[in-house]
């Protein structure tokens, strides 16, 4: 089994680039190709973002405006029959 030379994680023969740092032959297994420890994505978070939906994949509740137009006009005749009252 071959190794990386940069960062010595296994190599599979006739491997081309490291999987593991990124290190690839046309470069010369370079010191600039190594492996950074980069922030992944929250999984549920993009779920939600892209799908509207919560972490088991329930649908999220839009608000139907047409309830909150009648939330507003009751509001509106109340405070009007307190004022005229």
């Amino acid at each position: 089994m071959n190794y990386c030379p940069h960062c010595h994680s296994p190599l599979k023969e006739n491997a081309t680039f490291c999987p593991h740092c990124g290190s690839d032959k046309d470069t010369g297994w370079s010191e600039g190709a190594e492996f950074t420890d980069l922030e992944t994505p929250d999984y549920d978070e993009i779920v939600e973002n892209e799908f509207g939906t919560d972490e088991f994949g329930n649908k999220k509740k839009k608000a139907n405006p047409i309830a909150i137009v009648a939330a507003i006009i009751v509001a509106l005749a109340f405070i009007a029959a307190m004022v005229l009252h």
